[in-house]
C-alpha cells in the first residue's frame, strides 16, 4: 500500500520529538526553573499544538505536563477530534488504522 501522507498520530509523535529537542536547549532544573524558561516551555507546546491544529484539524493538549529534574515530561496527550470527542493517542491510532470508532 503506497502512502503519501502521515497519520495524525504520527504527526503528533513527530511534534513531540521536535518539542523534546527544543526543551533540551532550555536550562530546566525542576522547581528552580526560572519563570521565563517555564513560559518558553509552554510557548513551545502551544506553538506545536497550533501547527497540528492547522495541519490536521485536531486539538492536542498535554494537561499533565510537568518539569521533572532536568527534563520536561509531557505525559499523555489529549486529542479533541472535529466532532468534539476527547480521546487518547492510542484510541486515535486505532481509529486511523481502521478500528472501532
Amino acid at each position: 500500500m503506497a502512502r503519501g501522507f502521515l497519520y495524525v498520530y504520527e504527526r503528533i509523535y513527530k511534534g513531540e520529538t521536535e518539542m523534546q529537542a527544543e526543551f533540551r536547549k532550555i536550562p530546566v532544573n525542576g522547581k528552580r526553573t526560572s519563570v521565563a524558561d517555564q513560559k518558553r516551555v509552554r510557548k513551545i507546546i502551544s506553538d506545536n499544538a497550533y501547527r497540528i491544529a492547522q495541519e490536521c484539524s485536531v486539538l492536542v493538549s498535554y494537561p499533565k505536563m510537568r518539569i521533572e529534574g532536568t527534563a520536561v515530561n509531557l505525559e499523555d496527550a489529549n486529542i479533541m477530534l472535529p466532532d468534539c470527542r476527547i480521546i487518547s493517542i492510542e484510541e486515535l491510532k486505532k481509529i486511523e488504522r481502521g478500528g472501532v470508532k
